[in-house]
């Protein structure tokens, strides 16, 4: 029956590709009574240079430094940078002003938050 079961799965998975259908995946699996939060509040350790997308100037437009280093920002998400080797985190700051941008990860305090609890947003090819 497991056999079965798996075969079936991959059939439908090679008919989507072929198709040119969306597929969308779940890559994380919550303990049992566990959500996942919409959003994080974490502390900052600097100003927040923010960008228009998880990259530097090179790739995507700067939108400027905002706050100071104690205050606190919504993290939305996370993408990873290969051409930079970073972790890049989409904020809204201040928050409940809808501005949202990327930053480094390394503009907050990381007892503050866990970056596992982020969800991520794919970016670039891997």
């Amino acid at each position: 029956m497991r056999k079965n079961r798996f075969r079936g799965l991959a059939v439908i998975l090679l008919v989507t590709l072929l198709s040119g259908a969306a597929l969308t995946a779940c890559a994380y699996i919550a303990p049992y009574g566990y959500t996942r939060p919409d959003y994080i509040l974490a502390k900052t350790t600097n100003r927040l240079a923010l960008n228009s997308g998880p990259g530097t100037k090179k790739y995507f437009k700067e939108l400027g430094t905002y706050g100071s280093a104690g205050e606190y920002a919504k993290i939305l998400a996370k993408a990873w940078d290969p051409n930079n080797g970073i972790w890049w985190l989409k904020v809204e700051y201040p928050v409940g002003s809808g501005f949202v941008g990327w930053t480094g990860e390394k503009r907050f305090d990381a007892s503050t938050f866990s970056r596992d609890d982020v969800p991520t947003e794919y970016w670039y090819p891997y």
